[in-house]
């Protein structure tokens, strides 16, 4: 009877965690469809301002933009966008492989680590941060990454940064993320860098350029780069409530499988206990005989 009420209990303990996984799947299914909307709505714009400033870096010296000069010295910046919440699948643990194979390639290596979860395993594993952000909000908006595009920007041209290298999870589809290691600064890099999963038809057409190329670049390079920070956090927040309503998802179907397995052996002993009290009325009614 003991074991009995043991598999009750493990019964009841299954049925509420299947529930509590089934609420999480419901919210992160409609974060998802939300955060998803907004990452795919961008990528058009996000795309055609790098084309236009591949083309326009073809009509330009690097020398003159700071963006794109090359630096001697200063740290090498690791910036990862992990999330604050765990529950998310091997999205985080992904992360922080790539995070730290690149982080023994550099020579004088520094984190700028976004989210609660990159903050613990840097400090955790000794990584040296430079800076934290935590608490972003779901629905992201420009104003929100602004803080860290300007601390990018600025360490970049005041010559603390030698290069700045993005890690990030790139959204593919619901079921699909992979991890994204994207050179940021100096501008050359990723001005360079091609996306696989866009196919764009080459087009020759002849550009005419007013003021000057120079100019053009001077105030679209700033711009561009809150834009690409801008686009790689609306990845990553897709990325995420994906990866946590396909855990959640799972997490539920296998409590209900626990359940079920569980319900079974409950009968199983409740039977052999039915059968052990009978086996017990029929001995003693034959030694009363």
């Amino acid at each position: 009877m003991a074991n009995t009420r043991q598999i009750k209990r493990r019964i009841s303990a299954s049925q509420n965690i299947s529930k509590i996984t089934k609420a999480m799947e419901m919210v992160a299914a409609s974060k998802m469809r939300r955060s998803q909307d907004q990452a795919v709505a961008t990528r058009p714009y996000s795309r055609a301002l790098h084309r236009s400033l591949s083309k326009l870096g073809q009509f330009t010296d690097p020398s003159l933009h700071p963006l794109l000069s090359q630096h001697e010295s200063g740290l090498d910046i690791l910036l990862v966008i992990a999330t604050d919440k765990g529950l998310c699948g091997s999205l985080n643990t992904l992360l922080f492989k790539s995070l730290v194979h690149e982080y023994r390639t550099l020579s004088n290596p520094a984190v700028v680590a976004v989210g609660k979860k990159a903050i613990t395993f840097s400090k955790l594993f000794g990584l040296n941060v430079h800076a934290q952000f935590t608490s972003l909000p779901d629905k992201l908006t420009n104003s929100d990454v602004l803080p860290i595009s300007t601390l990018v920007m600025n360490g970049f041209l005041d010559q603390s940064f030698k290069s700045v290298t993005i890690i990030y999870m790139d959204f593919i589809n619901t079921l699909s993320q992979k991890v994204r290691v994207m050179p940021l600064l100096p501008l050359t890099q990723d001005l360079s860098y091609r996306d696989d999963t866009m196919v764009v038809p080459e087009i020759k057409s002849e550009y005419l350029f007013e003021p000057s190329p120079q100019e053009i670049l001077s105030q679209l390079l700033p711009y561009y780069l809150e834009n690409t920070i801008y686009q790689s956090f609306l990845e990553a927040k897709a990325s995420e409530h994906s990866a946590r309503m396909v855990s959640m998802k799972n997490a539920s179907e296998n409590a209900k499988d626990l359940v079920s397995e569980l319900k079974l052996l409950f009968n199983k002993s409740r039977q052999a206990s039915i059968t052990n009290e009978l086996l017990d009325i029929t001995t003693a009614a034959l030694t009363i005989k």
